[in-house]
């Protein structure tokens, strides 16, 4: 599997040094046979192993640059993995026979030396029509897995976001079985490793509506009187393909390993520029491998060991013996480790330098019971989009770092499967998307909530039963919360600071609730404070209701809405604090957009402001009573008053506003 296309494991220097102080080493796979510097410096990459079997079916090994096993998880799946842009594995599991599932695990660099599955963490789910689902790749932009299901002679495809009772989103039918594949996500083309000893080529196969149809079928013809391909990866910039044959599954010497050039226009029988076989090799049933560059890391299931070939792509073919070999029983599949090329969540972007590429509005209800409940508008409010229909009372959305929606209804809350980038017309679909949503959820009327990509974290406000619940960001079905904070009054939106770890409620009376140390005090012991906007030091007169909250922690300010009386369609006000940090009880704003009439909409067009979003220079407003998506530039440097906003766009009933950042969705690199 190559580490583009099944994705990277992403670890932080933190999570690694603390795995590094916690865990130990491993019975079965203690110590590499060589070292991972070979003299000239070089180092192995972080690995993780998933093995497969008779006795430690499903435990995924983490092993250090220097081919030390540092520590260990006990997943249910026991077959190929992948890894998504923040470091949830996704693992394909025939432990029980057919059907077969897949397992999406939260944030493993997180997750404690021998630790298990956790409901309120992961999440699994019946891959409906499956036989045994082998090797599996993301694509990323397009929130895809794609699972090799053997004995069924397909290509199952689910969303990256589908949880219970999920059905395939495809289901590519092939003239034999694909043990592995790799998929390159810029041209969308899939290589199918067969076992019968070809390798199929399928362009634009998401494109093209998941066809199976060959486009160019690759022999090649270094392969032993029995060839049964199954590990492959793929280096787009050379265009090389890296493949293994496991050759007669019951021999443990008659593995081998071909380097093919010109993959993409490759057709027919080739000759690999690099043919590796031969005692020397200990190449066996080699049933997966990955890319690290120019360096191969093999997984050699017969003979209890992962193999590393430096420079892979080039040298001579023949008996040649791997640079490195580490001992492990029965590997199955890899996965690389890399340092995160880490973005701001959305909610936290302070400065001016991000490219949006649109403004995503959900109305509740829209202008008629046809039309999409969530569109997505150009940065400039002049035009729609695109179009999504959820069909159920939305509330808030807001977005994770791969594109997926995080959306709040009545009594749960939706996950929408790359909803950021794609989607247009589409409606909630079990092949994609996920709900959390049950009496376990304790939710009663969710509002408003954050995306803490950095935790895995999803923060919620209920407004029902007064409460902040945090759920993790993988979790589905009817879920318990990782944790609850009770709050005494009814909140109505929150944003997380993660660089402060601190936590900022918007409630229902006209304040605001701080929790310092978030994380780890977890609000136990009530607010740390709490803020009370004010003009002269006098707090403003009732009524008063923040909805929006943004804080700002580049300049340490916060930025909040006030509906006012729910029940005034033109009362309502923007206010600027500052050192928010910092401040307690009856605190001055900074700058106050209101036409001092509460009976007059006036030039401020705010009546019922019930959500807002920055995008570090102005901020967006969705107003509810008088049908429109207002946007007030240099918000920050306004005089306040009653300010005209910069620009407006029509909206039916406009209940919450996220903003969507080109890097949204991206590929791990």
């Amino acid at each position: 599997m190559n580490a583009k296309g099944k994705g990277m494991w992403w670890i932080s220097p933190l999570a690694m040094a603390v795995a590094l102080a916690a865990c130990g080493g491993d019975s079965d796979n203690d110590r590499p046979a060589t070292g991972g510097d070979d003299g000239d410096g070089f180092q192995a990459s972080p690995l993780l192993v998933m093995h497969n079997g008779s006795g430690n079916a499903g435990r995924i090994d983490w092993v250090d640059g220097d081919l030390n096993v540092v520590g260990s998880f006990n997943a249910d799946a026991n077959e190929g993995i992948a890894l998504d842009l923040l470091g949830n594995l996704y693992a394909a599991d025939d432990s029980n026979g057919a059907p077969s599932r897949l397992q999406a695990l939260h944030m493993i660099a997180d997750r404690q030396d021998g630790s298990s599955p956790n409901a309120a963490l992961d999440r699994d789910f019946e891959a409906a029509g499956s036989m045994t689902l082998k090797g599996i790749a993301i694509a990323h932009e397009a929130g895809l897995v794609m699972a090799a299901n053997v004995g069924g002679n397909s290509i199952e495809v689910y969303g990256t976001a589908a949880g219970a009772g999920a059905t395939p989103l495809a289901s590519t039918a092939l003239s034999g079985n694909a043990w592995d594949l790799a998929y390159d996500e810029a041209t969308d083309r899939v290589f199918l490793a067969m076992t019968n000893g070809t390798v199929i080529v399928i362009d634009d196969y998401v494109a093209g509506g998941f066809l199976g149809t060959p486009s160019r079928t690759i022999t090649p013809d270094s392969a032993g009187s029995v060839s049964n391909i199954h590990g492959i990866a793929y280096r787009a910039d050379t265009d090389t393909l890296v493949i293994t044959d496991v050759g007669d599954a019951g021999i443990a010497d008659d593995g081998r390993l071909y380097v093919i050039e010109n993959a993409a226009s490759a057709d027919g029988t080739v000759t690999p520029s690099r043919t590796l076989s031969g005692p020397a090799t200990t190449l066996g049933n080699p049933v997966d491998l990955i890319l690290d560059g120019d360096t191969a890391y093999i997984a050699e299931k017969s003979n209890d060991a992962v193999l590393i070939y430096r420079n892979v792509f080039s040298g001579d073919s023949g008996d040649v013996a791997p640079d490195f070999s580490l001992d492990s029983v029965k590997p199955e599949s890899l996965a690389l480790v890399v340092e995160p090329d880490t973005r701001p969540d959305l909610s936290d972007i302070d400065t001016t330098g991000t490219t949006f590429t649109g403004v995503a509005v959900t109305s509740n209800p829209p202008a008629a019971p046809t039309d999409p409940d969530v569109v997505i508008l150009d940065t400039g409010l002049t035009s729609q989009q695109r179009g999504f229909t959820t069909s159920v009372d939305r509330e808030s959305l807001a977005f994770n770092q791969m594109g997926d929606a995080y959306l709040t209804y009545d009594t749960g809350l939706g996950v929408i499967n790359r909803l950021a980038t794609d989607r247009d017309g589409e409606m909630l679909s079990e092949s994609r998307d996920r709900a959390i949503e049950g009496a376990n959820t304790g939710l009663v009327a969710p509002k408003g909530f954050d995306v803490a990509d950095g935790l895995g974290w999803v923060l919620v406000t209920d407004q029902g039963d007064p409460a902040v619940r945090v759920f993790g960001a993988q979790a589905g079905g009817d879920v318990a919360p990782l944790f609850t904070t009770s709050l005494n009054v009814a909140p109505w939106d929150l944003d997380y600071d993660p660089d402060g770890d601190r936590l900022y409620v918007a409630l229902t009376d006209g304040t605001v609730a701080v929790f310092d140390d978030y994380s780890s005090a977890r609000g136990a012991g009530g607010p740390d404070r709490t803020i009370t906007p004010a003009e002269g030091g006098t707090a403003f007169a009732a009524p008063t209701n923040l909805h929006g909250i943004v804080h700002v922690a580049d300049s340490d300010q916060l930025i909040v809405s006030d509906v006012g009386s729910g029940a005034n369609p033109t009362d309502g006000k923007l206010y600027v604090l500052d050192n928010a940090a910092s401040a307690d009880g009856v605190t001055n704003v900074s700058v106050r957009i209101d036409d001092n009439d509460n009976n007059a909409v006036g030039n401020t067009q705010l009546g019922n402001p019930v959500d807002i979003a920055f995008d570090g220079q102005h901020l967006y407003v969705a107003e509810k009573s008088q049908g429109k998506v207002l946007r007030f530039d240099n918000i920050l440097d306004s005089a306040g008053g009653d300010v005209t906003p910069s620009l407006s766009y029509d909206q039916a009933s406009p209940e919450s506003v996220s903003l969507i950042a080109d890097y949204l969705g991206r590929a791990p690199q």
